[in-house]
């Protein structure tokens, strides 16, 4: 998030064409290095460390596959992610490039768009997991710390030092609500200003009543330095502060404080990801203010939401590899009756990974850290995958899986894939679950609204199973909540596959809801607003 300094990769190929050509495709966007043998590779990943490293597997001397053994074995290069470039047609290699660490592999002859679109995804998700892990670093900070003062000063320098901003810092209302006091801060230690501590700054009576409206009429959660509002605030124009944006701290819903975020560079604007992670930040304060306000039963669950949180980061690990074991397995060639049991390994391994995933978005919900990511996807991709995996376990209870899908939604949409995956995939999987044998689920996907950059699309899923009484239809999207508590003994599930699905659909500006009638079957809906075009 480092305004002044591009994201950098390192190429690795002992084909200088090969370089040339990335280069051109991504040099403009980048701060390319390039390496043409392994031994030098693995000096500059070591000396410059790239965000991310492109290798190219066929090399003399040591291969790719010997230059990523050494990076993961390398403390400095360990966590850096891999993309193998290769012109092999071979699976094989690709197993074996993934099965050493590798993230992604891009095939020769390089396709532009292909690799900036791929190289784009890698680093937003990077920049994602990086952010998550400064967050759940601070929001363990906060509910491990009571010393609010030294808690409050490490916490800006960490995320001033993360975004690269000039300054940060935390300013809290006074009991007449017309005073800003600045109480904490954080300053670019290279730019040698002096301590804010202590400034005051006076709101009339006007930029209080406009503020109100803003933040409680939803219309936006940051202001920033080209708001008029702010127009007659000249002490922070006059103290050096001439690009910024301001998130309010809320405590029960109301205003009690404001984190100053601010840039030297008075033209550079401020990013979506920098203003959604700042916001994040100011929630945690929001919590630190809040926590000695609330009741201790609140309080503990909280704790809980922290320590499941850790506690389903800590199993995914493990499951990832016990599913990257069985991968292999699948290709290779083993005795008919093992190929079977790795079939079961891996659909149970692949149920509890779906578990743990769930149970740590669930957390986030609780937590208030849950975000969407979006990126480019073919929507009709998705789907088509998603039922055709569906469709084998229909078959299974010899169950008909009917699809409609509208020729009118664009195969290019933006929007977050994996999430989108997960609420069709919740529908589905519940419609088997509680649909008995030999009947029939039907899946619609439809068009009902179309803008110029945006579509908004409505799923179905209907099928002809148990259903649900009126009375029980409102508490299925409840955490850990199913319709009937019995059939968690019959069917399975916790119940936490709806209750996320809810919170997914309401942050892609769309809504999800039950038709249902006890003993004759269940249509699941929904609707998602994704963009046309990147934004």
């Amino acid at each position: 998030m480092n305004n002044k300094k591009k994201k950098s990769l390192l190429i690795i190929d002992d084909e200088r064409d090969n370089i040339s050509s990335l280069k051109a495709i991504l040099g403009a966007d980048y701060t390319v290095y390039a390496s043409t043998n392994g031994k030098d590779a693995i000096e500059t990943a070591e000396e410059f460390l790239p965000d991310i490293i492109l290798l190219d597997i066929l090399m003399p001397e040591m291969d790719g596959y010997d230059v990523i053994v050494a990076f993961k074995n390398s403390e400095k290069t360990r966590d850096i992610p891999v993309v193998f470039i290769s012109g092999l047609d071979n699976i094989n290699a690709e197993i074996k490039g993934l099965a050493l660490g590798a993230v992604d592999y891009i095939s020769k002859p390089f396709h532009p768009a292909i690799v900036k679109l791929r190289i784009k995804n890698h680093i937003q998700l990077i920049e994602r997991l990086r952010q998550e892990e400064l967050i759940t670093k601070i929001a363990h900070n906060f509910l491990a710390s009571s010393n609010t003062d030294i808690l409050h000063a490490s916490t800006l320098r960490m995320v001033g030092e993360f975004m690269g901003t000039s300054t940060i810092l935390l300013f809290k209302i006074d009991k007449n609500n017309k005073t800003l006091i600045c109480e904490s801060e954080w300053i670019n230690p290279e730019l040698k200003l002096d301590t804010r501590i202590g400034d005051k700054i006076y709101f009339n009576n006007k930029v209080i009543s406009n503020i109100i409206n803003m933040v409680y009429d939803e219309k936006k959660n940051f202001f920033s330095s080209s708001d008029p509002i702010f127009k007659d605030l000249d002490i922070l124009q006059k103290k050096y502060i001439n690009n910024y944006i301001a998130m309010p701290i809320l405590i029960k819903g109301n205003i009690s404080a404001f984190l100053v975020f601010s840039k030297n560079e008075n033209n550079s604007e401020w990013s979506k990801n920098e203003t959604d992670f700042a916001f994040l930040v100011a929630s945690i304060f929001s919590v630190s203010y809040e926590r000695d306000s609330i009741q201790y039963a609140e309080y503990l669950s909280r704790a809980k939401s922290e320590f499941l949180s850790r506690m389903s980061h800590e199993m995914r690990t493990p499951m990832n590899a016990i599913l990257g074991i069985l991968q292999i397995f699948d290709v290779s060639d083993i005795p008919h009756d093992l190929k079977e049991n790795c079939d079961i390994m891996r659909s149970s391994a692949n149920i509890l990974l779906r578990l743990i995933d769930n149970a740590l978005d669930i957390s986030d919900v609780e937590y208030g850290t849950f975000r969407l990511s979006d990126s480019a996807f073919d929507f009709k991709t998705v789907v088509w995958d998603l039922l055709q995996a569906a469709d084998n376990d229909a078959s299974k209870k010899r169950q008909l899986l009917d699809c409609k899908v509208d020729s009118a939604i664009p195969d290019l949409l933006y929007g977050d894939e994996k999430r989108l995956k997960h609420v069709i995939n919740s529908l589905l999987t519940n419609a088997i679950k509680f649909t008995p044998e030999e009947g029939e689920i039907i899946f619609d996907a439809r068009v009902v609204n179309e803008e110029k950059k945006a579509i908004t699309v409505r799923v179905e899923v209907t099928d002809n199973g148990i259903g649900i009484s009126k009375e029980q239809q409102d508490s299925v999207f409840s955490v850990f909540e199913q319709a009937d508590s019995s059939s968690t003994r019959e069917y399975g599930g916790i119940g936490l596959g709806l209750t996320l699905s809810k919170r997914i659909v309401e942050m892609m500006d769309g809504n999800i809801g039950v038709e249902s009638e006890l003993g004759k079957g269940s249509k699941f809906y929904f609707t998602c607003k994704m963009m046309k075009e990147s934004t």
